[in-house]
């Protein structure tokens, strides 16, 4: 009679806790590295030569709205009338969210359309209303 004898089996056994660690530091990095923006309306900005005065980086206390080609009025990619407007400003102005206005009209917009803009965020309450425009390559061309 053979008596086969089984050797006992070492238990192995994987560690999670290192990969667990690993995990969330990667998710703290994309969490800190991720830039959270609002959704913008695109529209063709005018463009002009950079002044001494003008700011290129965006105020996060300031609302931002766009003129489509079109003559809409954009407010975080959603199309708002001129009735809603002072509503929106005023909710935001309550909360303290904004400081000022930033306008940003597409090139085929009307004037028209961006005075009566103007003229009700500063019936609204806003005191500093801010134009956006693009910055134009200041280097010289050669002509023929």
């Amino acid at each position: 009679m053979n008596i086969v004898q089984r050797r006992p089996r070492s238990e192995t056994s994987l560690d999670m806790t290192p990969l667990i660690d690993v995990v969330f530091q990667l998710l703290i990095f994309l969490l800190v590295a991720t830039k959270f923006t609002k959704p913008e309306a695109v529209v063709d900005l005018p463009s002009g030569p950079k002044t001494a005065e003008a700011q290129t980086l965006p105020d996060r206390k300031a609302l931002s709205l766009a003129i489509s080609a079109q003559g809409e009025i954009m407010h975080e990619a959603q199309a708002i009338s001129l009735e809603q407007l002072p509503a929106v400003i005023r909710e935001h102005l309550a909360a303290g969210q904004i400081s000022r206005v930033e306008i940003r009209g597409d090139q085929a917009s009307h004037f028209g359309v961006f005075v009566k803009l103007f003229e009700t965020t500063r019936q609204a309450g806003i005191q500093s209303v801010a134009i956006v425009k693009e910055i134009a390559d200041s280097t010289p061309t050669d002509a023929p």
